[in-house]
């Protein structure tokens, strides 16, 4: 069974996920923000977990920066988008430089995919959904065959897709499109064309505040209405 825990952490609070099976107890790291340390403890000495790949749902450094440090421990793969490059190489366009310190990925040091893509971790295809917007290579995670879960007087499980949504969509709003290579009619469009065509019961995991569903998305995030008179 495949089940998600959220750690947060950070300046900007980021939610940092564990998608793991709890049968093999293998593990998929989304975002690894902040707290490398932290992030290994909660692995190894309370989810007791074994992870296999890092993936990141944008470059900015309030979800990049533990993960060197988090790959060369567990010695696995970080995998981004390849229209993130010059955000990850970069300390002024993946925000680093305004904290005062100096946080990259430069080619080489991870993997990449393109929109379209198909990942097999967990047992499980996870199609990548490229979601320009909040960044040029800003992208999703979308798991068709997900989380199960057995709601109360029901004979059998039933299986909820799963959105990583990274900072595109968020709980009835979206990320911010005022930094560097930014585009607010980038971002409705990716919202309405490729999120919010997932069926009703997805459940979405953001990279910041709380977990939504694409139902309610489809009701009250304003990128709908922004949508209807801009695209």
């Amino acid at each position: 069974m495949l089940k998600v825990s959220k750690y947060v952490t950070g300046v900007v609070q980021t939610n940092v996920y564990f998608c793991y099976d709890d049968e093999t107890r293998a593990c998929v790291i989304i975002d690894p923000a902040a707290n490398a340390p932290h992030i290994i403890r909660i692995i190894e000495e309370e989810l007791h977990l074994k992870p296999e790949a890092i993936l990141l749902t944008h470059g900015h450094f309030d979800h990049i920066m533990a993960a060197k440090d988090v790959a060369q421990h567990f010695g696995i793969k970080i995998f981004a988008c390849a229209d993130e490059a010059e955000t990850l190489a970069d300390p002024k366009r993946n925000l680093s430089g305004n904290f005062g310190v100096e946080v990259t990925l430069q080619p080489g040091e991870y993997e990449t995919f393109r929109d379209g893509d198909t990942l097999h971790h967990l047992g499980r295809e996870w199609k990548v959904l490229e979601t320009p917007g909040h960044t040029p290579g800003s992208c999703c995670f979308y798991i068709a065959d997900g989380l199960s879960f057995q709601p109360e007087g029901a004979t059998e499980p039933k299986i909820y897709p799963v959105l990583f949504s990274g900072d595109t969509l968020f709980k009835e709003s979206f990320g911010r499109t005022d930094f560097t290579g930014g585009s607010q009619e980038a971002i409705v469009k990716s919202i309405v064309e490729k999120l919010l065509v997932l069926p009703a019961d997805t459940s979405v995991f953001p990279g910041h505040e709380a977990q939504s569903s694409i139902g309610n998305e489809q009701k009250y995030n304003p990128a709908v209405f922004l949508g209807r008179v801009n695209l």
